[in-house]
């Protein structure tokens, strides 16, 4: 006798909870395969339902196959067989549930999560202006693998106008971010050529080639930029670099080194170079750092740009500008690229771009960061005296923040920095070490600094008095300057 009570079901409807309480036991054993259930009229009668909601529940559990209907003769448990029941195994220790960390009060380790309210703003005012005027017929049928035309006219105007380079729209690929774009890379090579990437620098890079079968050589960068050396020692074809505003060094590539690697990619066919110009928008003091793939006489340089910096995570919007000679073989490549920003998308960011919103707000922005950025650095040097320095302050959106150590601290950077992050973290400060983004032995061994990665274009004066207290406390606490 089916005796379910149906007063349970929460959320469900009658019939659905009827159909998941008749099911249960099917799959439990409870109800045995060819077992003949009670009429329509009797499970109706016994449920205190009406005989559309028994009908409808039966006639669902027939079309799943748990149920088989016979003319005349009423409903039968279907053979179902039974499922493999998996071996015990320990769950392994990285997935084990960990205990809730507790919420960071001021976090400069890490990008911003929220957008910029002035961006939210902005992309609302721009995507309201498409879909109330623009010929979205006419753009779709515009649209091509490489971009919005428009949009790719657009990026290339911009390009002039801020970097200095001269480019084809057709040279212009838009796509849903940076990783995208490391993808787009991956392919436009032979499947044999093994990259370079500077060390440290930000992982992100590294993973993506990595996942798509690529060798990925760390090359240690030095004051003036990737090494030469251990470039030409890696056997590497592609260089990839952040020229203007490396991460996480902050440090801008020296002429001559910019130089040196044009010159190491025309020595053989086959070698190029990416220039990764993540946030050249936003250099704090003087003009900013012209692009490398504006001296680019040969063709060698891959460059890629993205609008994410000055609009936070509203939109995902990124492009690279291949060298002509790369375009034609994206063109019969079926590309991870192709196709994965949205019209209605590309569309607003080529209406912020015409009409000066884009540069506008980039610009409001960028005083914001800079009067963010004096605030904290003199209320630093204030609380921390001659223990605290600042390194490419002016580059960009981060800065290195170096404390310097006692004696018994040489040699032991790293370790020094560990023991900072973890104390700070524990007072509800974020802090990212730069030896955390390094691959090779860390280069700043022996240097008596520890030195840390503030991303602070987003820490209110609050956030900021609470970093400053608690790295003012540690300096003690922590022993880092005896």
């Amino acid at each position: 006798m089916l005796d379910y009570d149906l007063s349970d079901r929460g959320a469900l409807g009658l019939y659905e909870s009827l159909c998941r309480h008749v099911r249960d036991d099917i799959v439990r054993g409870v109800l045995a395969p060819g077992e003949k259930l009670p009429s329509k009229r009797q499970l109706a009668a016994q449920l205190g339902v009406s005989l559309i909601t028994v009908e409808t529940a039966l006639g669902q559990l027939v079309a799943e196959g748990y149920l088989v209907a016979k003319p005349r003769r009423g409903y039968y448990v279907a053979r179902i067989g039974r499922l493999p029941q998996p071996a015990a195994r320990p769950v392994p220790a990285s997935r084990q549930p960990r205990q809730a960390e507790r919420p960071l009060v001021a976090d400069a380790s890490r990008l911003p999560v929220q957008p910029d309210p002035g961006a939210l703003a902005l992309w609302e005012k721009s995507l309201r202006a498409v879909l109330s005027s623009e010929h979205l017929e006419e753009a779709f049928a515009a649209l091509t693998p490489q971009g919005l035309p428009r949009l790719q006219a657009d990026i290339a105007h911009l390009l002039a106008h801020t970097r200095g380079m001269v480019v084809d729209p057709s040279q212009v690929i838009v796509a849903a971010g940076a990783q995208v774009l490391y993808q787009l890379v991956s392919q436009l090579l032979p499947r044999d050529a093994s990259f370079a990437v500077e060390d440290p620098g930000f992982p992100r890079i590294a993973r993506t080639y990595e996942s798509e079968g690529r060798s990925c050589a760390s090359v240690a960068i030095d004051a003036e930029g990737m090494s030469m050396r251990q470039l030409r020692e890696s056997g590497a074809s592609l260089a990839h670099v952040m020229p203007s505003h490396q991460f996480p060094t902050g440090r801008v590539m020296s002429v001559a080194r910019r130089y040196e690697l044009l010159g190491w990619a025309s020595e053989r066919p086959g070698r190029l170079v990416v220039e990764d110009d993540y946030d050249c928008e936003f250099r704090l003091a003087g003009r900013p750092i012209p692009a490398l793939a504006s001296i680019d006489a040969t063709g060698r340089v891959i460059y890629l740009g993205t609008f994410s910096k000055g609009l936070g995570p509203v939109v995902r919007a990124a492009y690279a500008v291949l060298p002509p000679a790369l375009v034609e073989r994206y063109e019969g490549l079926s590309s991870a690229a192709a196709g994965t920003m949205g019209l209605i998308d590309q569309l607003a960011l080529a209406r912020m771009l015409e009409g000066g919103g884009y540069e506008g707000h980039v610009a409001r922005y960028r005083r914001q960061v800079r009067a963010r950025r004096d605030r904290l650095c003199r209320e630093l040097a204030a609380a921390l005296g001659d223990v605290v320095g600042f390194e490419e302050a002016d580059s960009g959106l981060h800065l290195v923040l170096a404390l310097r150590l006692g004696t018994g601290w040489a040699g032991r950077e790293a370790e020094a920095e560990a023991a900072l992050a973890r104390a700070a973290r524990e007072k509800g400060v974020g802090l990212a070490p730069l030896s955390s983004f390094a691959r090779l032995p860390y280069a700043g061994a022996g240097s008596r600094r520890a030195r840390f990665v503030l991303q602070y274009e987003r820490l209110e004066d609050a956030q900021q008095d609470v970093l400053v207290a608690c790295l003012g406390r540690l300096v003690e606490e922590v022993g880092i300057a005896r």
